[in-house]
């Protein structure tokens, strides 16, 4: 029986992972925000999450520039991704990056904020390419999901595209659209625990060198996935 090494990951995700909320005030802008959380590493093995800025106040009038490593984005530079990604501020909220990022080395305001900011991980777990041996779930109350939607990073006719909707669900890949690659239905039961290994080598998040995978999990209480 063929041997390789393997890794697990449970989904965690924190509001406040790279930055408690605190004011940003002073000093010349733009520049660096300072990150309560130093270590740039946001998911083992290159895996990630979306970054979810969250103002107290309207900071509609300025902007948060996200220097890191993409999931899923293997071509050099950015031709593949709208690189580096610039997200406006909220008012009185919070919004999301488009891209699911595995390191983060700086994020640049562009002005003083108007309140406290707070700068974490949200959402959905994203995978780099690898291959899904397993996954160990706990049920929830009702009955659920575990879906893997595998998506891709293009260019199109040299002008980059942006990330699809985790929603999307196609039964083939086409530029900027999900592909489902695995859809388990997770019976009812809050204590109910179940693991699967998956036959073969197991599924292939990625086809190509742009490809990475969102896990989506519906109704149940936790999840780990065993990868090689």
């Amino acid at each position: 029986m063929e041997q390789t090494d393997i890794w697990s990951i449970n989904p965690s995700t924190s509001a406040t992972f790279f930055k408690t909320a605190a004011v940003v005030t002073g000093g010349v802008f733009p520049r660096a925000l300072t990150l309560t959380n130093t270590n740039p590493v946001v998911a083992k093995e290159g895996a990630g999450y979306r970054l979810v800025f969250t103002s107290a106040g309207n900071d509609s009038g300025i902007t948060f520039t996200i220097n890191g490593a993409v999931v899923g984005n293997l071509v050099d530079g950015p031709s593949s991704v709208n690189y580096p990604e610039v997200i406006t501020g909220g008012n009185a909220g919070a919004v999301n990056s488009v891209y699911y990022y595995s390191r983060i080395d700086s994020i640049v305001i562009s002005a003083a904020a108007a309140g406290t900011v707070a700068v974490g991980t949200v959402g959905s777990l994203a995978l780099p390419r690898c291959r899904v041996k397993g996954f160990y779930i706990v049920g929830g109350a009702g009955a659920g999901s575990l879906k893997i939607d595998r998506h891709t990073h293009t260019t199109n006719l040299g002008t980059v595209t942006t990330v699809p909707p985790a929603s999307s669900v196609h039964t083939s890949i086409t530029p900027g659209i999900a592909d489902n690659i695995l859809d388990v239905t997770t019976p009812a039961g809050a204590t109910l625990t179940q693991f699967l290994s998956l036959p073969g080598q197991g599924i292939l998040t990625g086809q190509q060198q742009n490809d990475f995978s969102v896990v989506v999990a519906t109704a149940i209480t936790d999840y780990t996935l065993f990868c090689g």
